[in-house]
């Protein structure tokens, strides 16, 4: 017999099997020696004390013999192996973008027979990479090979979170996990509490993910930039790739990412119904880890080996005007990276490695835009905002890359030094006025937010904090507008899915966007 036990209160300094078995078997009123681990449905850790932490676990046993469960403990029930899919497609579908939308809606068509052609902007995770570190060590960016364009998308070079749910195991968002894992992500993803990769793990996934597309009769292309969509009476019938070559199919997924500012712009031109979409801006907050360490787990754990960097999530709302300041994307030992991917636009993200063990920890922090903002009913005026801001961050940085930052003091106006602290951006900083490149409404939140946060977590709000600006690629300002069967609501046969869609946000819910698109058009089409 298999029983789920919930809730078990471990001590960090006694985390493993024989200590989960001990406590199973106090629960059971069962020997240890009658109890087998089957698996774990999920472990998060609690410090709410800083005297004592805890990992909270979900677990299954096997329980070897008799037992009556007079404590109605829950059953386990195995998996059922998914049914084989069939699909009535003819064509071979086409999808346009190889980030985590576009590959999770290859790997659903595989599924389901089918086998798809990709075509993706960018190049290949290795190239691609070679592109970045050119870009890092002599400032000659590849617009069509960055840090947003390539293989893996924009989520290769980021934290590798994978936020959701832990315990459904039949949600899209555990096949997401499952999936993962399979082509090479740790097991313990499957549930851990707010799990991450690493830009290292995640580029061996893409490439064990591309491998098995190729293996199974799908197709990829490089290099190859979808410049016009072929649509006739209000259907869509193939594409144009790169100006030259013609692609036919009656299921185009689109599947963009957040920054593909060009095509967006074309599918405005063609007719494709856009609106905008509000998005949230700000910078980058950079501290050393150890700050971090001792904020978030106090003396006593802030060096407890197997922790690892800190996390942190923190969010500020003026009621007043309605206008929310949070921290978005948390790299805890990672670094600030230049995310640009256009010609005299400064844009910078986080990432971390899988190991998270760079001196220092960043986030997003960022403030909520209202569609007034955009001061245009101009669908595209989103793009229009975060532009002007990218702009004056690139004047502000010298026009060489160079980041402006300010000490987080300085920009209180609490301090008067303008020298910077050490930070991660291997480019180069500048000390700057951060106030001259953002919206004033952003600025003004800022420190409202700072104002809060000194009283709550003063190692935040402290001399030790870096600003870097700007942040501005959150997520879409731009919604592709579609029905509930996935498909635009304006041109048929186009199927827009994950970030660029303007419907999801992150790795794990564009994958699952992906997904739960092609399991409702197969559905569709079989009726």
């Amino acid at each position: 017999m298999k029983i789920i036990l919930k809730n078990l209160q471990i001590p960090l300094e006694k985390d493993g099997a024989d200590e989960y078995l001990k406590v199973s078997s106090h629960q059971l009123q069962v020997t240890v020696e009658n109890i087998k681990i089957f698996k774990i449905l999920s472990k998060s850790i609690e410090i709410l004390s800083k005297d004592q932490f805890f990992y909270n676990l979900s677990i299954v046993v096997t329980i070897i013999g008799y037992f009556e469960n007079q404590n109605k403990f829950s059953i386990y029930k195995e998996e059922k192996e998914a049914e084989k899919k069939v699909s009535k497609i003819k064509e071979r579908p086409i999808i346009v973008g190889f980030g985590p939308a576009g590959m999770f809606a290859a790997l659903a068509l595989i599924d389901y027979g089918l086998k798809p052609i990709i075509f993706e902007r960018g190049k290949k995770i290795a190239e691609r990479s070679a592109d970045v570190q050119q870009f890092i060590q002599n400032k000659l960016l590849n617009t069509e090979s960055n840090i947003q364009f390539g293989e893996g998308g924009a989520g290769s070079y980021s934290d590798g979170k994978l936020f959701s749910r832990r315990e459904n195991n039949t949600s899209s968002v555990n096949n997401v996990l499952q999936t993962f894992i399979k082509f090479g992500a740790p097991e313990e993803i499957g549930y851990i509490s707010k799990p991450h990769l690493g830009t290292d793990v995640l580029c061996k996934i893409v490439r064990n993910i591309r491998k098995y597309i190729l293996e199974n009769g799908g197709e990829i292309y490089y290099s190859s930039k979808m410049t016009d969509i072929l649509i006739s009476g209000e259907r869509a019938s193939g594409i144009i790739i790169n100006n030259e070559k013609e692609y036919l199919s009656s299921s185009i997924y689109i599947a963009l990412g957040h920054s593909a500012r060009d095509t967006v712009q074309m599918m405005h031109d063609k007719g494709v119904e856009l609106e905008q979409r509000p998005i949230s801006v700000g910078v980058r907050i950079e501290h050393p880890v150890e700050t971090i360490n001792v904020m978030r787990y106090g003396y006593k754990y802030h060096n407890f080996r197997g922790l690892g960097a800190a996390t942190y999530s923190l969010n500020y709302t003026n009621q007043k005007i309605r206008r929310g300041v949070y921290t978005f994307c948390m790299c805890p030992g990672g670094e600030v990276v230049n995310a640009s991917s256009g010609q005299g636009m400064l844009v910078v993200n986080g990432m971390s490695y899988s190991q998270r063990s760079s001196p220092f920890s960043n986030a997003a922090l960022v403030v909520n835009c209202h569609a007034d903002d955009y001061q245009s009913d101009d669908p595209l005026a989103g793009l229009a905002f975060q532009k002007k801001i990218e702009q004056k961050a690139f004047c502000a940085g010298g026009g060489d890359w160079k980041v402006p930052a300010q000490n987080l003091m300085h920009f209180l106006g609490e301090s008067s030094v303008v020298g910077l602290h050490e930070n991660s951006y291997k480019m180069g900083v500048v000390p700057a006025d951060l106030k001259d490149i953002l919206p004033t409404f952003v600025v003004e939140q800022l420190v409202a937010a700072f104002g809060k946060w000194k009283k709550e977590v003063p190692l935040f709000v402290s001399n030790q904090a870096l600003l870097l600006g700007a942040e501005t690629r959150t997520s879409s300002p731009v919604r592709i507008k579609r029905n509930e069967r996935f498909e635009s609501v304006n041109v048929k046969n186009l199927y827009p899915i994950g970030e660029g869609s303007g419907y999801t946000g992150g790795i794990t819910s564009s994958a699952a966007d992906a997904l739960k698109a092609v399991e409702t058009h197969m559905a569709h089409e079989s009726l």
